[in-house]
């Protein structure tokens, strides 16, 4: 087999790859003077959370823009990271070409309404009384 398929096997090994070792990235950022420190993975979850006892007396405020900027940073670095890895499958042709008709916004379909002939209203109620099965003895 030749041709873009007989590739495609390759493209595969090198996208599990990449997902791999992607999935290994952690990035660690601390704040605070090292009061907090924040570990994240690729994606920006918090994989590790270190406090000492100096940041909990700092008050809430204070532990809490720590927390946020050290998580900020953490994520910052391990997107980079993540990005670095994701680069040589991301340079690929066939892969360029295929995010880029994914990203294209599909054309918006066209709407056909088909309208009904008016009809004159029927009344096919039958008269009060006539007909229910009340009124059988």
């Amino acid at each position: 087999m030749t041709g873009p398929a007989s590739s495609l096997p390759e493209l595969t090994v090198l996208a599990r790859q990449v997902d791999i070792e992607v999935g290994k990235v952690r990035a660690r950022a601390d704040a605070g003077g090292g009061a907090v420190s924040v570990e994240v993975d690729a994606y920006g979850a918090i994989t590790d959370l270190q406090l000492t006892e100096s940041c909990l007396r700092a008050g809430a405020a204070a532990l809490s823009d720590a927390i946020t900027q050290s998580h900020r940073t953490a994520c910052a670095a391990a997107a980079a990271a993540a990005q670095e890895l994701r680069a040589p499958l991301l340079r690929d042709s066939r892969v360029v070409r295929a995010m880029e008709a994914f990203n294209q916004v599909p054309a918006a379909p066209e709407i056909y309404l088909q309208r009904r002939a008016s009809r004159a209203p029927v009344d096919d109620d039958p008269p009060f009384g006539g007909g229910s099965f009340m009124g059988r003895a």
